[in-house]
């Protein structure tokens, strides 16, 4: 119990430390372990099989993403008509 303890005021402690260093300093920090948890992740996904969930779903982002934008751009030209006919009221009775 008195590990738990420990290790929850070291914790916290760190928390608190961080919070308080420079944000340039901060920023080096964190880029730095997002870079080796990228860097792990990949080597992680290296050593799956090519028919595992993770790297099938991996292999599907990009179309997914792609099919997003298509949406988005699409909604994006529906509201700028609606716009468009709600400030020309000619618009709306010609159509």
């Amino acid at each position: 119990m008195k590990k738990f303890i420990a290790f929850g005021v070291a914790a916290v402690g760190g928390v608190i430390v961080f919070r308080f260093l420079p944000r340039p300093l901060r920023g080096r920090l964190t880029s730095s372990i997002r870079h080796r948890m990228r860097e792990r992740m990949k080597q992680m996904m290296a050593g799956l099989p090519e028919d595992s969930p993770p790297k099938l779903i991996m292999s599907i982002l990009p179309k997914l993403q792609e099919q997003n934008d298509q949406i988005i751009a699409m909604l994006r030209e529906q509201n700028e008509l609606s716009k468009q006919q709600q400030r020309d009221p000619a618009a709306k009775t010609a159509a």
